[in-house]
């Protein structure tokens, strides 16, 4: 993840906290969802569609390993990255 490039912050939607950090990662936490990581293509794409405040909502999980590929659970759906074709999908559940 790097050294921390911000002092740990409020949220914009003010319910949780987060720190970024120098190699394009963050660290997130909201209440009943404690502290995750987004990191790479995930954490790009979850930043297009706006952080926290995006239809996705807050992360619920770190990164993991699946099948083909690498993925975060956040609290309305996932991001998913394709190892093989380097596409980044996010879903609504």
């Amino acid at each position: 993840m790097g050294y921390p490039a911000t002092d740990e912050r409020p949220t914009p939607d003010g319910v949780g906290r987060y720190n970024h950090f120098s190699k394009a990662a963050s660290i997130y936490w909201s209440p009943g969802n404690g502290a995750h990581e987004v990191y790479g293509a995930i954490r790009r794409r979850w930043a297009s569609l706006g952080w926290e405040r995006s239809y996705l909502g807050y992360p619920t999980s770190g990164e993991f390993s699946v099948s083909g590929g690498r993925r975060n659970n956040f609290q309305h759906g996932y991001i998913r990255w394709y190892s093989s074709t380097s596409a980044v999908v996010d879903r609504r559940y």
